[in-house]
């Protein structure tokens, strides 16, 4: 009788924690994503805002010349088919579409942080549809020809080397992904990857901070909530798109990325459940997302930085470093 009884303790004590995890801990984060939701930006000509599209997809644009990050607009539904490695492939009438809603008939480039699935896979199609370069690493370029780009229409980064966009100069410097398994699947895509292919098919093909320097403001988009010590120090930003999934020894990772880099304006990416469609309501991803510590954190010890949510298509002014990004309230 003890040992039932025991079990079943231990059944409810595994219960309410799945119950926390699963449920009750992305309800609060919820409040939290409400609460410190970014203001849109006023638009004025030739200003540069960035668009948010769920992941770390994001718009960047003056009106004239566009950049648009690792977009992941086709989001195969489900947790299941994910842990099963079943095959996926671009959703291009769904691409056209959030493209169309976005407003982008043509792109200067598309550009990739590394080349998992929710990063990369939408990547080719969308350089095809709007004519952009696509620029990454020869893993991601592996996507980009497994689409059917020419190379002419492929750029391969060197790690620091300056890229001219128009008015953008990109400058991709070598992180790491987040997490205990460094990003599994780790190692590179070695052939075009034509889809339909397996989750897993798409591997890393090392993990990258990109840096965006615009005559109106410089950019530092940090997908993935790993890092390499070091590597920013030096380099200047005036905001930080900073992914908040798996984040591990939180002050260390601000110190690595957002103050390396002298910013005071963040704005966390990555924390949406990418198994859930762009038209649902988007909603913190169980188990790999906690944003209470972040916040807690920063109201508590990082008063200096201005830390918000992005709402989904919503213009992000960019501005030099003397001008805030606000937050509602």
């Amino acid at each position: 009788m003890n040992w039932r009884r025991i079990a079943v303790v231990v059944v409810l004590i595994l219960a309410a924690v799945a119950a926390w995890l699963l449920w009750l801990r992305p309800q609060r984060d919820l409040a939290l994503i409400e609460q410190h939701q970014a203001a849109p930006a006023v638009s004025r000509p030739g200003m540069l805002t960035a668009r948010w599209y769920g992941t770390t997809a994001l718009l960047l644009s003056d009106g004239e010349q566009s950049l648009l990050i690792d977009p992941f607009f086709s989001r195969p539904p489900g947790v299941l088919p994910l842990a099963r490695n079943a095959l996926i492939e671009p959703d291009e009438p769904l691409i056209r579409e959030w493209l169309a809603r976005a407003g982008v008939t043509h792109l200067d480039a598309v550009l990739v942080s590394h080349s998992h699935f929710d990063h990369s896979m939408d990547a080719g199609v969308v350089a095809r549809e709007t004519g952009a370069l696509l620029i990454g690493s020869e893993s991601t370029a592996n996507v980009g020809r497994g689409a059917g780009l020419d190379e002419a229409q492929i750029r391969v980064i060197q790690p620091q080397q300056p890229i001219t966009v128009g008015r953008y100069t990109l400058r991709f410097f070598d992180s790491r992904h987040a997490g205990a398994t460094g990003g599994r699947p780790t190692g590179d895509i070695t052939a075009p990857l034509v889809p339909p292919a397996h989750y897993l098919d798409y591997r890393l093909g090392g993990a990258y901070s990109i840096l965006i320097d615009h005559p109106s403001g410089r950019v530092l988009h940090h997908g993935s909530a790993g890092y390499v010590e070091g590597a920013l120090r030096g380099q200047q930003a005036d905001i930080v798109f900073l992914g908040a999934a798996l984040i591990g020894d939180l002050p260390k990772y601000l110190h690595e990325t957002v103050d390396a880099v002298g910013a005071k304006q963040v704005v966390l990416t990555h924390w949406d459940d990418f198994t859930r469609g762009l038209d649902q309501p988007l909603r913190p991803m169980p188990l790999v997302v906690n944003l209470a510590p972040v916040f807690d954190y920063v109201k508590r010890a990082r008063r200096d930085l201005n830390v918000v949510m992005p709402v989904l298509g919503q213009p992000i002014g960019i501005r030099h470093s003397d001008e805030r990004v606000s937050a509602s309230r």
